[in-house]
């Protein structure tokens, strides 16, 4: 009822989440899709995730293209992070009670500043449950290009793939199963873990990387801080930088002056 109070003020809704908030994001969104739909609303809907476990099969997902929501969801999966691709193996494993309990402990030493709790649990458990995981997301990534995909968990809506290095945006199914086999193939548990903590900085990143670019193209000077950045973003958003265009580099200093102070 607290979405729908909201939704009769708004122009737009965003939902977003991270690991499993990222599910409930793409469920709320998914149910005021349909509510939206059964009452001939046309309010846009987005949802963005952020390393987030998949949620149905490939029946899910032609439902979701069949009402042409693909384009609401976006799922941003960093390089390592292993939760996107956890439930390609099995769930009612050995395997996965060690990966949660690792994976809790691991999650608390980031919250008290104590990176030395990720090994607590032995490197042996930890690379077996790793060479489990990958070998059954090798066997789905060849089940994905054959053809028999009843029984897996199947992606829908887009997909950005980021590093340090930058990104890539995927929207075919069987292709971002592919790239979630690929990207993992050589690295250990902790990394996984690790990266699955580090969305902040690769949109961070982004943010930067897409700024710079733009202002190169368009002639201008690119911000020099995230408060820079984050303002001009604001201001691209709102559709405030064209009227101002010429006073681009006024704001930036000012912001500066503003931070500096």
């Amino acid at each position: 009822m607290q979405v729908l109070a909201v939704l009769e003020k708004s122009k737009s809704m965003v939902f977003t989440g991270h690991s499993f908030g990222g599910s409930i994001a793409s469920l709320y969104a998914l149910w005021l899709l349909c509510y939206l739909h059964s009452s001939s609303s046309s309010i846009p809907i987005f949802c963005i995730t952020f390393g987030s476990p998949l949620l149905g099969n490939e029946s899910f997902s032609r439902a979701i293209l069949r009402e042409r929501w693909g384009g609401n969801f976006c799922h941003v999966v960093s390089k390592h992070d292993i939760m996107p691709r956890l439930l390609f193996a099995p769930l009612l494993t050995h395997q996965l009670h060690l990966l949660l309990n690792h994976w809790h402990l691991s999650m608390a030493s980031q919250q008290i500043g104590n990176p030395a709790g990720v090994l607590q649990v032995p490197d042996e458990d930890k690379a077996e449950f790793l060479r489990f995981v990958l070998a059954y997301l090798e066997r789905s990534s060849q089940l994905a290009v054959e053809g028999e995909r009843r029984e897996m968990f199947w992606p829908f809506g887009s997909y950005l793939f980021c590093s340090k290095e930058g990104g890539i945006c995927l929207e075919n199914a069987v292709s971002v199963i592919k790239m979630m086999h690929l990207m993992v193939a050589t690295v250990s548990l902790d990394e996984c873990i690790m990266d699955h903590l580090n969305y902040g900085d690769y949109i961070g990143n982004f943010s930067s990387q897409f700024l710079k670019r733009r202002n190169f193209m368009q002639g201008g000077l690119g911000p020099c801080s995230s408060y820079e950045a984050g303002l001009a973003l604001a201001l691209q958003s709102s559709g405030l930088a064209w009227q101002i265009q010429g006073k681009k580099l006024d704001i930036f200093c000012s912001s500066s002056r503003h931070c500096d102070s």
